[in-house]
């Protein structure tokens, strides 16, 4: 017995051909077909399909050919039961397989998970074993999905998010040929949820009474927290762990370089989590003490039982150092943890930093390209064609530190240390950016062990 896998002179009406199985041997002759069904211009033959989807295809026809063969030979089959178990068929290729092997590709793993956990709510609103392209595209299967998922009580923002995330799986499929139109969401499907009226803005006075009213070390942690993100541009979560120190006379950064003089001491991290656009902040005085005070806080609090999530003491402008993908539960917890903290005295959410900044940043009159820049509008690309000048630089640094000075922020920081101390903890005479030696950090250690006791553990991790 032979049989060929090869594809069939009939085309549907939609231009597709079909492939079969070709089985052949003395005195027999019969085409199955496989039940798959591709457009002949995407490959040449059936060895070197220019499809990612046809190469799976094929792989499972072949691999159900060799297995027919086997099992014709072994179990003595006659030539109808090697017929019937063709005619089967094969499973044909999930968007479960496609995002598993080919769509997270070159995705960090947050993101991979993130993706993955997409296709299996669809599955379980849906009560499928498996979902394929064709039931996405079918509407009527998407508008059954919302139904379902609205019935088990899920938000609308949710709903939303799920929906928005599937329509990217499948745009992605649709470049990688695996299906033949562009899937576009359904008219209506999307509610959009109206926009708060009031905007939440930064008040020195609330931030106080919050400072005031918190009772414990991590209220006040949490708080410290949101004021380093705010002064230091308008930090995310993740950029506080992932931003990178450029001292600009040790290292070479060519944008830090144009943007700042050589003396500066620069944090970059990304603009947003979604593109690549870079942000570059220049560490000032009260900046420097802003993350000193919030490494202080984290020796004081996890260096006992975790100190692998701290940046060692002589990377000075650091507090993390933990790989936020690889320790994705970590970072989850910590935040979450920390959220709740500052949720107990306080009204915004550390998600709030990033507008705040940029709303006080409006209220400085400047140029057009001091904005751009500031606001990160523009590219280091674009940034590397400017022509460095001290009026640039003076114009950056001056702006920068009229927002923080807009904020109060080294009042702010005093008004928590002086909380601090009626809690018991007193950093009046601890530095961290003085410490120089394994012995040094040795004795910073021991001096801070004391404000340890009593310490009710955080629970995040």
């Amino acid at each position: 017995m032979n049989i060929k896998i090869t594809k069939s002179s009939y085309k549907t009406k939609e231009n597709k051909i079909a492939i079969i199985y070709d089985c052949s041997a003395k005195n027999y002759r019969k085409k199955i077909n496989t039940g798959v069904f591709v457009e002949e211009e995407l490959f040449e033959n059936t060895e070197t399909p220019n499809s990612i989807s046809l190469n799976i295809t094929l792989e499972k026809l072949r691999n159900k050919k060799k297995d027919a063969l086997i099992k014709y030979y072994e179990n003595n089959w006659s030539i109808s039961e090697l017929e019937s178990y063709l005619k089967k068929g094969i499973d044909i290729y999930s968007v479960e397989e496609y995002v598993k092997t080919d769509f997270i590709k070159n995705k960090s793993l947050i993101t991979a998970n993130d993706y993955l956990n997409v296709v299996k709510v669809f599955k379980k609103h849906l009560k499928k074993a498996n979902i394929h392209f064709n039931d996405i595209l079918d509407e009527n299967t998407m508008f059954e999905f919302k139904y379902a998922a609205e019935k088990k009580g899920l938000k609308t923002s949710s709903i939303n998010s799920y929906i928005k995330k599937m329509a990217v799986i499948m745009n992605r499929a649709h470049r990688d040929n695996l299906i033949n139109k562009k899937f576009m969401i359904p008219r209506l499907m999307i509610e959009k949820r109206q926009k708060s009226i009031t905007s939440k803005s930064f008040n020195k006075e609330t931030f106080v009474k919050a400072v005031n009213k918190s009772e414990d070390l991590y209220q006040i942690q949490s708080l410290s927290l949101f004021l380093m993100l705010v002064i230091c541009g308008g930090m995310t979560p993740s950029n506080l762990v992932n931003y990178k120190v450029i001292e600009n006379k040790k290292q070479k950064d060519l944008v830090s370089s144009i943007l700042y003089d050589e003396n500066s001491i620069v944090l970059k991290y990304r603009k947003s989590n979604k593109g690549e656009a870079k942000k570059y902040i220049k560490l000032c005085h009260v900046k420097i003490k802003i993350i000193e005070l919030v490494k202080i806080l984290f020796y004081i609090t996890h260096q006992k039982k975790y100190p692998f999530i701290i940046s060692p003491y002589s990377n000075y402008y650091s507090v993390f150092d933990f790989d936020i993908h690889r320790d994705h539960n970590l970072y989850r917890n910590f935040w979450n943890f920390y959220q709740m903290k500052i949720k107990e005295n306080y009204d915004l959410k550390f998600s709030d930093a990033k507008n705040i900044y940029n709303e006080k940043l409006n209220e400085i009159e400047m140029n057009r390209k001091i904005s751009d820049i500031l606001f990160s509008r523009v590219n280091e690309a674009e940034i590397i064609s400017f022509r460095k000048t001290n009026n640039l630089q003076e114009n950056i640094e001056k702006y920068e530190k009229e927002v923080v000075n807009g904020f109060a922020a080294s009042e702010l920081i005093q008004v928590i240390k002086n909380k601090l101390i009626f809690l018991g903890v007193d950093l009046t005479k601890i530095s961290l950016n003085n410490i120089k030696t394994p012995m040094a950090f040795s004795d910073f250690i021991q001096t801070i062990s004391k404000y340890r006791i009593g310490l009710k553990n955080s629970g995040f991790l």
